[in-house]
């Protein structure tokens, strides 16, 4: 896999008010994403609402990023569906548009076997023809694979790394140590910095979207071993991982693009938008935090 750079944004999914997929809105969020240093996107995951989008919507908003993205920066496909049918379709749909990879959580909602498992990963490998990451979070899957399982499915060598969601930092390097040739990229954002500190090939996370420049700090100042500097960068993010908390992770980074003129409009439904009290908190942390001449 080619390795543009180490910090990628899990890219939200433009939408307009309809609630309808608006591919003419991806190149903004992007070029915005990557005015703050960020090398990489990994596009149509958990942050990019896709599983309340059809195969065909996923594929228009790939396609518009890879029009728009490709040479630029990594660009890394999310394909994972529940049916290794459609995760397999939508491989294989955005196969030559360009990505550097894709990516898939296990197969979900159903209990699995690792056979199962391990045959979709492979079917999904297949119709691609790209590098896979695995994506392992737990929390949201249901499916909380052994160390021993994660390091079987890494002996495959159409597996590229994982991307690793949860909060076992033991268990993040033991996979690292087991596969020292894999890449992984931590998806945790308020432990970044304990992960970049024990080791990590990057990160990929939601808040980049908003704030990947302090992401790409943490990751320097770690390397320069300027530790104040990345606790107090990890502690501005973890500020405003605690207000998304509060009011909504993928509503509050959308209100809170669209109140400094990046138009990714709404989330969609059952997501309902922050209310009056979390809209006048994010604005508060925005003003606080160097976006006060953006905000309209």
């Amino acid at each position: 896999m080619r390795k543009l750079g180490s910090i990628l944004a899990a890219m939200l999914t433009p939408m307009r008010h309809d609630g309808s997929v608006a591919p003419e809105a991806v190149g903004p969020l992007v070029d915005f994403i990557l005015s703050q240093g960020v090398r990489g996107l990994y596009a149509s995951g958990s942050t990019g609402e896709s599983v309340l989008q059809s195969g065909a919507e996923r594929a228009e908003i790939l396609t518009a990023l890879a029009e728009h993205a490709k040479g630029k920066c990594t660009l890394v496909a999310h394909v994972g569906a529940a049916s290794t049918r459609e995760a397999a379709d939508l491989a294989r749909r955005v196969g030559g548009l360009g990505f550097d990879a894709v990516s898939a959580v296990p197969p979900f909602y159903y209990k699995h076997g690792f056979n199962e498992i391990a045959d979709h990963y492979r079917a999904i490998a297949d119709a691609a023809g790209l590098p896979l990451i695995i994506y392992n979070i737990p929390a949201l899957s249901g499916v909380d694979l052994s160390t021993e399982k994660l390091i079987e499915l890494l002996r495959d060598d159409r597996i590229a790394g994982v991307k690793y969601t949860a909060q076992d930092l033991f268990q993040y390097g033991e996979l690292r140590k087991a596969a020292p040739d894999k890449l992984f990229y931590f998806g945790t954002d308020e432990m970044f910095l304990a992960a970049a500190a024990s080791g990590t090939d990057g990160g990929i996370g939601s808040t980049y979207n908003l704030i990947g420049d302090v992401y790409v700090g943490i990751e320097q100042a770690v390397a320069d071993g300027d530790l104040a500097t990345a606790r107090a960068l990890q502690r501005k993010a973890n500020d405003l991982i605690a207000l998304l908390l509060q009011h909504g992770v993928i509503p509050g980074l959308k209100y809170t693009l669209n109140r400094i003129g990046v138009p990714v409009g709404p989330c969609r439904a059952p997501a309902r938008p922050p209310s009056a009290d979390g809209e006048r908190a994010l604005d508060a942390w925005l003003s606080q935090n160097g976006f006060a001449d953006r905000m309209g």
